[in-house]
């Protein structure tokens, strides 16, 4: 093992490096367009002064002495003393303006916990219950959709969806022990149990506890920021998988988080039993006012609560088929409303570089980047070009990336057509403001295409874009498709199926705003 620590060690320094290095690539990145744009020099922001914590949360210090390191935490372990480095708080916002407490560990102590999952799943891969698909080495977020997809329905379709109070952070500690114990459930080393229980009751501060040097001990929950976590969430709720296997139905866990359909109000009633019998066993909660409990799922109102889609891992589960969640599609017009004004509208309040005035009435310079950025996040990186030939030519794709590859099993492109429309809309319409703004302002103008003429691409003539007569690639100008996309993906899935998909990575819970990290803003 402390060859694996030093090894991963190595690892996780390598990776703080490389975000480091992208972040400032990127700030770097978005300044030189910034200075493109308006022709003034950015500006770089203040530096903030950053409080010292534990040299274990310095990159450079864990990769120049992860021996060492790895050395010393391998002799706390075999001597049953090892206690992780305590744990430094901050809070991140959220969408809805509140904050969410976040949980960072010491690059060590993170690389224990990885090599921990690691040997734990390994050995353990057999004795995972078949209806967990989080953390599985051999199953990802996609087989958890497909196999709930995979209902043979005969008449009505009853949803049971229970959501637990604070699940992370309610587990009792003792229940947690008592399962990493138990060695029908999980085969465990004795010192491998001492470090699940170190993890349980590490120490955790914020920045102003490390200054003063006066921590906290975890007393229940899950060490969150910790691959340990991952573990221990999973095993909290194993025999409650014990439980819905012996109902009938069809169910489907992604950690915490639980939907069992079945055919009959009788079979749901029993389903949501199981749930109940399973908090007054373990301690666990269930939130009332988040758990939607039982529900007919139709397009037709039925005598008990009816609706129309239930929401499970970024999919919305209807009776026609699969589909995009009205949630996804909002913010996903949030992302692209933000482009669109970065791109077109932003940068023209601090000025315009005239040295590109000369071919602003040919052909707009942001007007293309912002294409050619909502195309990168559609298509993962994959060009018109290959996207077209694939689906006309005979084309290959090597693998389907990004927001469509994800939306692979869609069944109903509904949402995706209503999204391709207004997308295309709010581009002209900004167009136009942007059109505006620079005839009153700096006395120039910017072509103001209508709707098709952005789909096609005819606003912009090849030519405008070759220099001196040169030959040069041409430029994709055609305006990009979620419902293209999307079909690309479909044939795809059914020529290749799912192994050469990229499935979004998870952490403690599955989050589908990870999706949108192809765009670059």
């Amino acid at each position: 093992m402390r060859n694996e620590l030093r090894l991963e060690i190595k690892r996780l320094s390598k990776k703080a490096f490389d975000k480091e290095r992208k972040q400032a690539e990127k700030e770097e990145k978005y300044r030189e367009k910034f200075t493109r744009r308006t022709g003034l020099q950015a500006t770089r922001p203040t530096t903030r002064t950053r409080l010292s914590l534990h040299h274990h949360f310095n990159a450079r210090h864990c990769k120049r002495n992860a021996n060492v390191i790895a050395t010393a935490i391998w002799r706390k372990v075999l001597a049953f003393e090892y206690d992780p480095e305590p744990a430094v708080l901050f809070e991140i916002p959220k969408p809805d303006g509140s904050q969410r407490v976040v949980t960072a560990f010491g690059i060590p102590d993170a690389a224990v916990a990885n090599v921990l999952l690691r040997r734990r799943l390994n050995r353990n891969k057999k004795r995972l219950s078949p209806h967990s698909y989080a953390y599985h080495p051999d199953k990802n977020v996609f087989d958890a959709i497909l196999a709930l997809r995979d209902f043979d329905k005969d008449g009505k379709l009853f949803a049971v969806q229970i959501d637990f109070e604070k699940y992370f952070d309610n587990i009792p500690a003792n229940y947690l022990k008592k399962k990493i114990s138990d060695r029908s459930t999980v085969s465990l080393t004795p010192h491998e149990r001492h470090i699940f229980e170190a993890f349980l009751h590490h120490r955790f501060g914020d920045t102003e506890a490390y200054r003063t040097k006066t921590f906290k001990r975890k007393i229940k929950g899950t060490p969150q920021g910790s691959s340990a976590s991952l573990i221990l969430a999973n095993l909290a709720n194993h025999d409650l998988d014990r439980k819905l296997s012996a109902e009938s139905g069809k169910f489907v866990r992604f950690a915490d988080d639980v939907v069992a359909i079945c055919g009959s109000y009788e079979e749901a009633q029993r389903l949501e039993r199981c749930f109940d019998r399973h908090c007054v066993e373990s301690g666990l909660i269930v939130n009332r006012e988040k758990s939607p409990g039982i529900a007919i799922i139709s397009d037709h109102t039925q005598e008990i609560r009816t609706i129309n889609d239930f929401i499970y891992l970024g999919y919305a589960f209807k009776d026609a088929g699969l589909s995009m969640p009205e949630k996804t599609k909002k913010k996903l017009q949030q992302k692209i409303s933000r482009l669109v004004n970065i791109y077109l509208i932003n940068n023209l309040k601090h000025g315009f570089n005239q040295d590109r005035a000369n071919r602003a009435n040919s052909y707009d310079w942001d007007l293309l980047g912002l294409i050619y950025e909502l195309r990168r996040g559609f298509y993962g990186g994959l060009k018109e070009l290959e996207i077209q030939n694939f689906l006309y030519d005979h084309g290959k794709l090597k693998t389907m990336r990004g927001l469509m590859g994800f939306y692979c099993l869609v069944e109903d492109p509904s949402i995706l057509k209503e999204l391709d429309g207004w997308t295309v809309n709010i581009v002209r319409r900004s167009c136009t403001i942007r059109n505006r703004i620079l005839q009153n302002k700096y006395g120039l103008s910017c072509p103001t295409p209508a709707n098709q003429d952005l789909i096609l691409g005819n606003w912009m003539p090849q030519s405008a874009w070759r220099k001196n007569g040169s030959e040069q690639e041409p430029v994709e100008v055609q305006f990009p498709s979620l419902v293209r996309g999307w079909r690309a993906a479909r044939k795809h899935f059914f020529t290749f199926g799912l192994e050469e998909v990229q499935a979004p990575g998870y952490d403690s819970s599955f989050d589908v705003s990870s999706l949108f990290d192809a765009f670059d803003y």
